[in-house]
């Protein structure tokens, strides 16, 4: 006799066993369980790429500030006046080593590594800074 055939009559029921049930069950919450976890993946990319799309407008207007009045790099944090209730961008500097250092002589200015952050959001830029700027 197959193991597929269900023998009907007296002293056999028709039906599934507790085993083949705990077995399904066990598959589709396996099943579920992988579904959930490419949601909340998707749900969380998806907050990710949002929340980069409204800071990075804060970024780029700081950024231009900076190219502006460079000087301002050395004021560690810079509120943007042209937007309203704008979160403040945090500014992190630091001075590229001089070019004498490497055999060449720079006259023109300071050259900076910027990084602008607001919200955990992050952009770096290079920026070259007049002596005079700096006085």
């Amino acid at each position: 006799m197959s193991v597929f055939q269900v023998k009907s009559g007296p002293g056999h029921a028709e039906g599934f066993t507790l085993l083949e049930v705990m077995v399904a069950l066990t598959i589709g919450v396996i099943i579920l369980g992988g579904v959930m976890g490419a949601i909340s993946a998707s749900l969380q990319y998806t907050y990710r790429v949002k929340e980069r799309s409204l800071v990075q407008p804060f970024l780029d207007a700081a950024a231009q500030e900076i190219l502006i009045q460079p000087e301002r790099i050395l004021e560690g944090q810079m509120v943007l006046k042209a937007f309203r209730d704008a979160p403040p961008v945090f500014i992190a500097a630091v001075k590229v080593p001089h070019m004498d250092d490497f055999g060449e002589a720079r006259t023109g200015g300071e050259l900076y590594r910027v990084m602008l952050t607001c919200r955990g959001q992050r952009l770096e830029m290079s920026v070259l800074v007049p002596r005079s700027a700096l006085d």
